[in-house]
């Protein structure tokens, strides 16, 4: 039993971590391809992802947990017969399920692109579409290897097709631009579906390298195997993995839904934006670029009237760049900060269930009130951090930016930097309620507030012009605002732990304030100095971070059980003894 456990936690262990270096290589691979391809490339890459995700979560989400627990249960029973073939039959299973979703995607392409909004969307999800069946059979693969109690398979594929996704997807963009924009984002989207079939190669390997371990425990069984039809461990699998899949393409679905408002609701009012280039001479350059050839034009009425066609593509660009510097500039910067509440509710979940389990109400909700007042101290600042120094860090990263794009995307991260202030707690909220057993209530939260918030809020205020793409980020926010607030509540009925509003959320509030206040006063007194802007932008991180922990200790915000969560907390703490409660 001690070793059944070892090596339960192990396996939690190894995939913690490759989920930690997953989430970093993926949140680093859009930053240097929005300076490859530009925003109006983003804005077509991101218009595949959407699709892609829903069709992935129907052909393999659920999976690979259907398929480790059937496969689990069999080796445990001493029946390795009927492990592998659970694991044959699902196999087939992924591989009808992944190439007919596949054939939807690639089938339904022209008419998927033509709602979204770009027609020029059609060609990556095209390039795109036969990832869907390698993840499927992925899936599979790993679900057996999970089965086995062997993580390390499912680690490595997935730090492949991250590192895989890196190399190839920025390298094949930064050689098919040179074709075009449109290029540049189906060359980045190959690089996506080649990481998923070199990772699923990788996984082949493997198996076929245990295929002889594999005979050997067969034959070695001192049991007879059950005797269960195929159609019933097709069903047994589907059973399992239904409500995960259901569950998990809840967020694919709504982010499909809102792309389809965006940028039609953009192409609607985007002749009244201010800020962007929407003027005859920039028109008479994209037709230049187009081969088509304008000496001059009265006024973009005329232009609209002379020539439809030209027209309807060019406010289709300046849509997609808007939703490009939504989607793939300001995004990948604010998930930079969620590595940390993802890494921290990966070690919420197991303190949860092991209190949990032990029947101990005490420890649950000391853990609980813990993890949450520790997510709160940790991503708060980083979040008035982004909002405070937008500016440099976007001129910063994205200096191949026009102007235009540039203050457009310092607004946008400006409020977008607001849902690390949400999604950290519903990190940590969910992360509570699963080691609860209580994992579809944070599901459902975000389910509701997905239809009742997000859909309308974007749908209306993407239709403003002073607002635009602003619009679309509002109402990212207000749904995961909602849905903290809906599974903090939650955490609180079925803990019945004290929720301490100032210790929990005003007091790293405030000192995140003055942090900012600060950072910001640093920032611009050294940047009228003359000083480079990554040196200004550093003294500034510096000084805040000084000041935070400073007001942090002073407050007593921090306290001795906080740092159990951390590596090394222990000797922090006695190093820190004066200062904790």
């Amino acid at each position: 039993m001690k070793k059944i456990a070892s090596s339960f936690i192990n396996g939690a262990a190894i995939l913690s971590v490759a989920g930690i270096i997953v989430k970093i290589l993926g949140a680093i691979f859009r930053i240097p391809l929005s300076n490859i391809i530009g925003t109006e490339g983003m804005g077509i890459y991101q218009l595949a992802y959407p699709m892609y995700s829903f069709l992935l979560v129907i052909s393999s989400a659920g999976f690979p947990v259907a398929i480790s627990r059937l496969v689990a249960r069999a080796v445990n029973l001493g029946d390795y017969k009927l492990a592998n073939r659970t694991f044959r039959l699902s196999k087939l299973l992924m591989i009808a399920l992944g190439f007919a979703a596949m054939a939807i995607l690639a089938l339904f392409s022209g008419l998927i692109a033509q709602r979204q909004g770009n027609p020029d969307s059609k060609y990556v999800l095209l390039a795109i579409a036969p990832a869907i069946l390698f993840v499927s059979v992925l899936s599979a693969y790993r679900g057996y290897f999970q089965g086995m109690q062997n993580m390390v398979p499912t680690a490595v594929s997935q730090i492949i097709e991250q590192f895989i996704k890196l190399v190839a997807g920025l390298g094949l963009a930064l050689y098919f631009v040179q074709y075009g924009t449109l290029w540049g984002a189906v060359g980045a989207v190959a690089g996506v579906m080649l990481s998923e079939l070199v990772a699923l190669i990788y996984i082949v390997i493997l198996y076929r390298g245990k295929k002889r371990e594999i005979i050997s425990d067969i034959r070695s069984m001192s049991i007879k195997s059950a005797d269960i039809s195929s159609k019933q461990i097709i069903k047994d699998v589907i059973v399992i993995a239904l409500p995960v899949a259901i569950g998990s393409a809840i967020l694919p679905l709504v982010s499909m839904i809102d792309q389809l408002i965006v940028i039609n609701g953009l192409k609607d009012i985007i002749a009244d934006v201010g800020g962007i280039p929407f003027t005859v001479e920039s028109f008479i350059e994209y037709a230049a670029k187009n081969n088509v050839i304008i000496e001059s034009a009265q006024s973009m009425t005329e232009i609209a009237l002379t020539f439809p066609e030209l027209y309807e593509k060019f406010t289709t660009s300046l849509a997609t760049s808007l939703y490009g510097i939504m989607s793939g500039t300001c995004s990948p910067i604010t998930a930079l900060p969620l590595i940390f509440s993802t890494s921290l509710a990966i070690s919420i979940v197991p303190a949860i269930s092991q209190a949990h389990a032990k029947r101990s109400a005490v420890d649950v909700r000391k853990k609980s009130a813990t993890s949450l007042r520790l997510t709160t101290l940790i991503t708060f600042p980083c979040a008035i951090g982004l909002c405070v120094l937008a500016e440099p860090i976007i001129r910063i990263l994205y200096s191949n930016y026009s102007e235009w794009e540039m203050l457009i995307a310092i607004k946008c991260l400006r409020v977008m930097s607001l849902t690390v202030l949400a999604l950290p707690v519903i990190h940590a909220a969910t992360a509570i309620l699963q080691g609860l057993g209580k994992q579809n209530i944070p599901v459902l939260n975000l389910a509701i507030g997905a239809l009742l918030i997000k859909i309308p809020l974007t749908y209306f205020l993407t239709k403003i012009p002073s607002l635009n793409i602003i619009g679309a980020a509002i109402g990212t926010i207000s749904v995961f605002t909602f849905t903290a607030v809906l599974d903090v509540i939650c955490v609180k009925y079925f803990t019945c732990f004290k929720l301490g509003i100032i210790q929990t959320f005003i007091k790293p509030l405030v000192a995140s304030l003055l942090m900012g206040a600060v950072a910001l006063v640093t920032y611009v007194l050294l940047s009228r100095a003359s000083l480079h802007i990554v040196i200004a932008l550093g003294a500034a991180i510096i000084a805040g971070v000084i000041i935070y922990f400073a007001i942090a200790l002073i407050t007593r915000s921090i306290k001795k059980s906080d740092l159990e969560f951390i590596p090394k907390g222990k000797s922090i703490a006695e190093k820190l003894a004066r200062f904790l409660d």
